[in-house]
């Protein structure tokens, strides 16, 4: 592969050295008018074989020549998009890493939360964010995570000029959200050349705000996926790139969501950049008037009574709070009463269907569970979880 490369680059050195009209002597007269980007299409082709491998360098060459026309408006079409990711979640980390491992891209800074004190030392700890870029060998100069980006207070001012100063001289490509923490202003916004991109975890217009990945299993949907969107000064309302479906199966919780968010989504992620850039998809209006809007998680709503909700209706909140902080009920022992959390439920899905309806638990029938549950895993408070029936004979039997 290198001896190819080597050839290609050899070929395209001699080319722009004698024939090309915007790199030998008649570019002054003809640089502009001949090729429609920057940069021209040999100095494209030899920046790919220097990058690339010659399969891959080859196509996005053919690509870039086929598609090139005389215009008198340069297009900026670079052989590689810089890109400044923020985030401050453990979910960003798969994105971080595929970007960073995709030669079409080039990681120019990295913006995360500032690093917290926790655990009974109240030692600092970085961000999962910081520490994966540090993995990932990124400059420690190119790290940065300011406490707040807006003007909340004179030092938070002087902080939000730097970044964005900062940001300004990178001349970046894009910028990249994925679950930051903190609602960006408009003039970082409008930094990048090609625009904020932000990954949404619902397929929008629905589901916009806090908390989309869990909402759809409280409305029992059946289907799912995430939304590539411009960003602006609304909430979730910027124009859309792409968008990546999947269905939701009865057993997935909101854990299994995020496995195949970090599983699927990356690679989508960098495709859609890669094409957006290149014109190759065009952004598109939302319709607000499908819009809806989904709630900031609130754990009292996790409570459930199971022997008087429907097995439905408990099942959907497991999905929901499966990850935090999980559905749970209050019992009487003796003379205390007792928090008892419910890890996780299987299902007969067949059965399912036909007892959904029914209460998780038959207090008419000592306390026995509802037909379609396979397996039933409970953590009392400070106890180590167990199954329901180790449950029932220590806490329910009288």
């Amino acid at each position: 592969m290198k001896l190819l490369n080597s050839i290609a680059l050899f070929i395209i050195g001699v080319y722009q050295k004698t024939l090309s009209p915007d790199k030998w002597i008649f570019s002054p007269w003809l640089k502009g008018t001949i090729c429609a980007h920057e940069p021209h299409c040999s100095e494209y082709s030899k920046q790919c074989y220097q990058k690339y491998w010659f399969a891959d360098a080859t196509v996005y060459s053919f690509d870039r020549i086929t598609s090139c026309t005389p215009s008198p408006m340069i297009k900026h079409d670079p052989s590689t998009y810089s890109v400044v990711f923020f985030s401050g979640s453990p979910i960003g980390v798969p994105f971080l890493t595929s970007l960073h491992d995709d030669p079409r891209f080039s990681i120019q800074w990295v913006v995360t939360m500032p690093d917290m004190a926790r655990d009974r030392g109240q030692k600092l700890k970085q961000n999962i964010i910081k520490s994966t870029a540090l993995e990932l060998w990124i400059d420690t100069s190119a790290i940065h995570n300011p406490p707040s980006l807006r003007i909340r207070s004179k030092k938070h001012s002087e902080q939000a000029k730097v970044t964005t100063q900062r940001l300004t001289d990178l001349h970046p490509d894009f910028i990249v959200v994925i679950a930051y923490g903190n609602l960006l202003p408009k003039d970082i916004l409008d930094i990048p050349h090609f625009g904020s991109i932000n990954v949404h975890g619902s397929l929008l217009p629905e589901y916009r705000w806090a908390s989309p990945l869990q909402s759809v299993f409280l409305d029992n949907k059946k289907e799912t996926g995430i939304t590539i969107m411009h960003m602006d000064e609304g909430m979730d309302t910027g124009d859309m790139i792409s968008k990546l479906k999947t269905d939701l199966p009865l057993h997935w919780t909101v854990k299994d969501l995020i496995e195949w968010i970090q599983s699927s989504w990356p690679t989508f992620l960098n495709q859609s950049l890669w094409e957006y850039g290149k014109g190759d998809i065009k952004a598109v209006a939302q319709d607000d008037a499908k819009q809806s809007h989904c709630k900031k998680i609130d754990k009292q709503e996790g409570q459930i009574d199971p022997w008087n909700d429907t097995l439905q209706e408990i099942y959907q909140k497991h999905q929901w709070y499966a990850l935090w902080p999980k559905i749970f009920f209050d019992i009487e022992h003796g003379d205390k009463s007792k928090r008892v959390i419910i890890e996780s439920i299987s299902l007969d899905e067949t059965i399912y269907e036909n007892s959904k309806d029914q209460p998780m638990i038959d207090n008419n029938t000592e306390n026995s569970l509802n037909p379609s549950i396979i397996d039933l895993r409970i953590k009392v408070e400070w106890k180590k979880a167990s199954n329901w029936e180790s449950f029932r004979t220590t806490y329910l039997t009288k």
